[in-house]
């Protein structure tokens, strides 16, 4: 007949005899200091800042133990460690997270960049389940939209076991451990978009679902940091590499080298584009930072003949009049086996003139070196052709393009082809 009570605005706990209503005890939930962690909503994940003294103002709480129990420090006015903590129900801390939440998310490419000057993934539910293989906690992040599962046979030492992907904004958490299962309901409904719901997990030997890519560590302990992964492509003298790029939602571009033998894949190696001989800069200087790393739409990768990477970057598109000036050109960027980037190519002008928004999608090489071909996709329609898209031929010897259309199937037409 006790209960424990969260008060997140005011960082406090207080514990509550049930029968009685009287409080039997309150503490604060503290504060935090955290390391090695993003607090610059700069598009770009850099797990290298500080804070210290964050308030924990916690939000979901669970009992482990008729002593112990568990916050998830999700935060709200000043405060949010980004983490979760066991307490004793004297006030102590018997366990905490650190840094190893917003860790976890960046390495399985759910960390929510544009909350790093925030709470990062904001873990605002909690629950505690003993099954007959074990006792675990289960902590669910907002903003990763994810939960991550812990064993807790040892409170002061939980043990990360796996993460389960959520639907959007993960909030309500229940464990059923008579029945090996366990649910959470996500919170985020935009109808049309994006619609909130219940999913249901089941506790099984084996290998876990989740996740089928992950990422190795950088030299200084941190996860190599990724997202929204938009190309692919294999590495033609070694069956066990594979290579994969981001989408522009960042704000900067590079190529992931992937260990594709392992369950999960790993992330071994990032490769950062640099155009520190002022090729891009030439040709597109709004999309070239002023370290010499690019921002490009990369949309497409392929191992190039003779060695390094073409890489093809989407244009935002124009009519071509004054009323929608273009603002950047599809690309096919020649990137050498470091990153520095030694070529670009752009459609002929007569081409650019009629692009519509929709460009570059994925590109493709063919050939040896001396006589390469590059064969890109063009998302959608433009307004040459209705009801087609196009693909063009890039012969890179003779610098000369040459074009073929595509139909869509009409019975998609109303659709988002």
């Amino acid at each position: 007949n006790l209960a424990v009570v969260t008060l997140q605005e005011n960082n406090y706990i207080v514990l509550v005899d049930l029968s009685s209503g009287e409080v039997t005890g309150s503490f604060s939930a503290g504060s935090a200091d955290l390391d090695q962690i993003d607090t610059a909503e700069d598009d770009v994940i850099t797990l290298n800042s500080s804070l210290s003294d964050v308030l924990r103002e916690p939000d979901a709480v669970t009992w482990i133990t008729d002593s112990l129990f568990a916050t998830a420090n999700e935060g709200d006015l000043f405060g949010g460690s980004r983490g979760f903590t066991i307490f004793n129900t004297d006030g102590e801390i018997i366990f905490d997270s650190g840094n190893t939440v917003e860790h976890i998310t960046a390495r399985l490419g759910h960390y929510p960049e544009a909350r790093s000057e925030n709470k990062g993934s904001e873990p605002e539910g909690v629950e505690f389940g003993s099954y007959e293989s074990g006792d675990y906690l289960f902590v669910g992040l907002e903003r990763a939209s994810l939960v991550l599962v812990y064993s807790i046979d040892d409170p002061s030492a939980p043990e990360y076991i796996q993460a389960l992907p959520t639907g959007i904004g993960p909030e309500g958490l229940l464990a059923i451990p008579s029945r090996n299962l366990f649910v959470s309901a996500s919170e985020n409904d935009i109808p049309g978009n994006i619609r909130s719901i219940i999913s249901i997990y089941q506790l099984e030997e084996g290998p876990a679902d989740y996740p089928t890519i992950a990422s190795a560590d950088n030299e200084d302990g941190t996860p190599i940091t990724w997202g929204a992964l938009s190309g692919l492509d294999a590495d033609p003298m070694d069956a066990s590499v594979v290579y994969t790029i981001r989408d522009s939602f960042y704000g900067s571009s590079s190529i992931y080298v992937v260990d594709a033998s392992s369950e999960p894949a790993i992330i071994t190696d990032e490769i950062f584009l640099m155009d520190s001989n002022g090729v891009l800069a030439e040709v597109a200087p709004d999309q070239v930072n002023e370290d010499s790393t690019v921002n490009l739409d990369q949309e497409g990768i392929t191992v190039r003949a003779g060695g390094g990477f073409w890489i093809a970057s989407e244009g935002s598109g124009t009519i071509g009049d004054e009323e929608r000036p273009v603002t950047s050109l599809n690309l096919l960027v020649g990137v050498a086996e470091d990153g520095i980037i030694d070529a670009v190519v752009t459609l002929p002008d007569a081409v650019n003139d009629i692009q519509v928004r929709f460009g570059f999608e994925g590109v493709a090489s063919t050939g040896e070196a001396g006589s390469e071909v590059l064969f890109v996709v063009i998302q959608r329609e433009w307004d040459d052709m209705a009801g087609h898209v196009r693909v063009g031929r890039y012969d890179v010897a003779t610098d000369e393009w040459a074009f073929y259309y595509y139909p869509l199937d009409t019975d998609q037409m109303t659709g988002w082809v």
